[in-house]
């Protein structure tokens, strides 16, 4: 082997090695975990219509609220009742107090959780 291919080659090595290590930083960056609220299903009443309530209550109750991004996920592992997500950041500032203020009249059980948005989005 000659020096000019071992240079090359360690140009090369440097090279990606230097790539990998910025994008595990970028990652770990986007890995951190943020608040989200965490609205559960509840019962269905009897003298509701089955349109009123399509889809998840949870759901509609955001929906209701006027929340653009949330996550429907279909177990909490605990329970196994459905719920949703909906992050707690200034653009959900009204949709979140909206919810806060009809959940519990509505039944819906809600508590935080500190999860990134990976698991927000994929569970």
């Amino acid at each position: 082997m000659n020096r000019s291919r071992l240079i090359w080659f360690a140009a090369g090595a440097g090279t990606s090695a230097v790539v990998s290590l910025v994008v595990a930083s970028l990652e770990e960056e986007a890995e951190t975990e943020k608040p989200y609220l965490s609205i559960s299903e509840r019962g269905h009443y009897p003298d509701e219509v089955y349109e009123d309530v399509a889809g998840t209550t949870s759901a509609n109750l955001l929906r209701r609220c006027g929340a653009k991004t949330f996550y429907v996920k279909t177990s909490n592992g605990v329970d196994q009742l459905p719920y949703s997500l909906i992050r707690i950041d200034k653009e959900n500032n009204m949709a979140i107090h909206c919810v806060l203020e009809r959940a519990s009249e509505e039944g819906h059980p809600i508590h935080i959780q500190m999860i990134t948005d990976r698991h927000a989005q994929t569970h």
